[in-house]
């Protein structure tokens, strides 16, 4: 059976100040059942990052990633002219008579890339009330796999944040939302707004079904919370949620972006909302070590005074494409 794929070439030129790399001359061929993608890059990859290609079937309004090519992608990609990348187009009916947009990227070692799509949240707020669910539409990101931690911290800030020094691995903790922005500003990245995290913890577009927990119903096996531990643990050692990300639930409270309103989401705009335009709280998200499972729901929220600190608060980043 020929499969017949309509597909506009994307020359793109993406220039990472971070990571070093420029890809251009992006240019894409159907030979029967596969996509042909080749691209230029200029600048060679840091250790653990690697190449991705993402498309868009809706001219660019959001991307996924392509997990199932091969090709010069992934990490100990070399620089030079016509690296290719083969997509076997078998069982992905959805694109058939589409536009397709091809983008090269570089993810970050340590990063998830997190496509773009709708999601419907419910919350619960402060004192366990149900607020009604509302729709919200969001771009692609990348997230941090893990809550920044006291060693990353360190290296980039210079001190540690807090007295505890025994665990490197750690997520640091006892700094507010002003030293999180600091730090985050420092790398070239920013604070997930609150939409970005919840959808981020939920799974995103890979998630299959609803969990209470990111990443199970059972808390046990993704979070660190009162019941199974006396302090905070070294991240990434409980099971991932569907994108690849450690303990949204559970270990520390990770601060968002946002300042906070009970009913911020029945009046916000569904597109990437970013939060009410000013406040006296900001959101934090995902209960803690000094939690118990109530507090660990991903449909949860909290706030606090951004100059708060305690030895259960923590973060983790994201980045624009």
């Amino acid at each position: 059976m020929k499969i017949r794929i309509v597909y506009k070439l994307v020359t793109v030129v993406l220039l990472s100040v971070l990571n070093g790399q420029i890809y251009n001359n992006v240019r894409a061929k159907q030979d029967g059942l596969s996509i042909n993608i080749s691209y230029d890059m200029e600048g060679k990859l840091y250790r653990g990052d690697k190449v991705a290609v993402v498309y868009s079937i809706d001219d660019g309004k959001n991307y996924s990633i392509i997990i199932d090519a091969d090709g010069d992608i992934g990490a100990n990609v070399l620089p030079g002219k016509n690296n290719e990348v083969n997509w076997l187009l078998i069982d992905k009916d959805f694109i058939i008579g589409k536009i397709i947009n091809f983008r090269i990227i570089t993810i970050p070692e340590g990063m998830v890339y997190v496509d773009g799509g709708n999601y419907m949240r419910s919350s619960i707020g402060i004192l366990n009330k149900e607020v009604s669910s509302h729709a919200v539409e969001l771009g692609s990101f990348l997230m941090d796999e893990t809550e920044v931690t006291q060693r990353e911290y360190r290296q980039v800030m210079g001190k540690y944040a807090s007295d505890y020094a025994g665990c490197m691995e750690c997520p640091v903790e006892n700094v507010s939302w002003f030293d999180a922005m600091d730090y985050a500003q420092k790398i070239g990245k920013r604070l997930p707004t609150e939409a970005e995290w919840e959808y981020a913890a939920r799974g995103g577009a890979r998630s299959k079904s609803f969990s209470k927990f990111s990443g199970s119903n059972k808390i046990d096996e993704v979070a660190w919370f009162l019941s199974n531990t006396e302090s905070k643990q070294p991240v990434g050692r409980k099971k991932p949620n569907a994108l690849g990300l450690y303990d949204m639930s559970g270990n520390v409270w990770e601060w968002c972006s946002d300042w906070y309103h009970d009913e911020y989401f029945q009046v916000a705009n569904k597109i990437n909302p970013l939060g009410p335009d000013y406040g006296t709280e900001k959101v934090v998200r995902g209960g803690s070590w000094f939690s118990n499972d109530v507090f660990c729901d991903i449909s949860r929220r909290y706030k606090l005074k951004p100059d708060y600190r305690d030895t259960n608060f923590g973060f983790r980043c994201v980045k624009d494409i």
